[in-house]
């Protein structure tokens, strides 16, 4: 068996991870196998107990990150301290079956592949491991992806692959470090890789919740604009900017709703504040991942949202202003004092409300 490194990414997997270590161990006896785990700072003690563990088995390393969140990430940094030919990604919840590690790389070495995945729907066997709502978001998600992908498969979602580590390596500073999705964007940034699937034993989740939500799906949206602008347009500033869009389609209805009772003055106040509420909430949950979890977190972060909207107001109106008193007309001087209000709004947003 080929030396692999297998590295998982934890968030919050205290209920699962000791088993799923316990089960490499069991099922790659024998194999040359170190296990990195990369946990985002869970609040459940999750680091704790793989740093208990790897007293007993020095080939598990535990690394607890403080500086940065999101899988990606994680795996990129895993990556950089393995010490294997192969790297074997896997989730820590106990639904990837280690057993399958050994079949990707019995398929990788008889095929000479640079990259096997672990598909749950090759023979559609694993369906039932999904609840309805997942399953739904999974299609969803499975049909968009292959839409930009060269060579279509069944499962460009999954979190279980096995790769070189040379090719991470050399398209690492490439990667979208925030997204969840992280095969998914190798198999966009290299369009050459010799790949493959093999069907997986994808099993229900035992404890804890799943990580997959619709805020996945914006995430991946965002990565495809990042990735196909070639990092020009952030991926963050892409869902950012549809979440605006969405405020602005509430300040309108809501506006165009209380001016049957109220004066304009105060219906536009009102739906202001309404739109601004709403597209806080909206950025903490589908842009920046809920990163505000708390209610004290969350009322801070609106009084800061609410304090840097103000700002990005005052540039929309100045700009626009500007672009219209040197003859633009009205609709182009607004549509430029929209962006410029937006941008500010999002730079302010991400240094100062949402600040990791």
């Amino acid at each position: 068996m080929s030396e692999v490194s297998i590295v998982i990414p934890t968030y919050n997997e205290s209920e699962n991870i000791v088993n799923v270590l316990n089960e490499i161990e069991l099922k790659l006896a024998g194999h040359n196998y170190e296990i990195i785990v990369v946990d985002d700072n869970s609040p459940d003690g999750t680091s704790e107990l793989v740093k208990k563990r790897s007293i007993e088995n020095r080939n598990i390393l535990c690394i607890r990150r403080t500086w940065k969140k999101g899988l990606s990430s994680a795996v990129v940094e895993g990556v950089a301290l393995s010490s294997k030919e192969l790297i074997c990604v896997m989730d820590g919840d106990g639904q990837h079956d280690p057993k399958d590690i050994i079949k990707m790389i019995e398929h990788k070495n008889a095929y000479d592949l640079d990259l096997v995945s672990g598909s749950r729907f090759l023979n559609l066997s694993s369906e039932i491991a999904l609840s309805k709502n997942r399953k739904s978001l999974s299609d969803a998600g499975i049909s968009f992806a292959n839409s930009f992908l060269k060579k279509k498969l069944t499962d460009p979602m999954t979190g279980l692959f096995l790769i070189k580590k040379s090719i991470i390596e050399n398209i690492q500073d490439r990667l979208y470090k925030d997204g969840f999705k992280i095969l998914f964007d190798i198999l966009m940034l290299n369009r050459t890789l010799k790949s493959d699937e093999v069907q997986i034993n994808f099993r229900p989740r035992v404890a804890g919740d799943s990580k997959l939500n619709i805020s996945t799906i914006f995430n991946m949206l965002g990565q495809i604009v990042e990735n196909v602008t070639k990092g020009l347009l952030p991926a963050s500033f892409f869902v950012f900017a549809i979440v605006g869009s969405v405020g602005v389609v509430i300040h309108i209805s809501i506006l165009s709703f209380l001016l049957l009772s109220f004066g304009f003055v105060v219906a536009n106040a009102i739906s202001t504040l309404i739109a601004m509420t709403s597209n806080y909430f909206l950025n903490n949950y589908l842009t920046f991942h809920n990163l505000h979890k708390t209610f004290s977190e969350r009322l801070s972060g609106l009084i800061k949202y609410s304090f840097t909207n103000s700002f990005s107001i005052l540039a929309n109106i100045g700009v626009a202003s500007q672009f219209y008193i040197n003859n633009f007309s009205e609709i182009s001087s607004a549509l430029i004092g929209i962006l410029a209000g937006l941008i500010l709004n999002y730079f302010l947003s991400l240094n100062l409300v949402f600040k990791k």
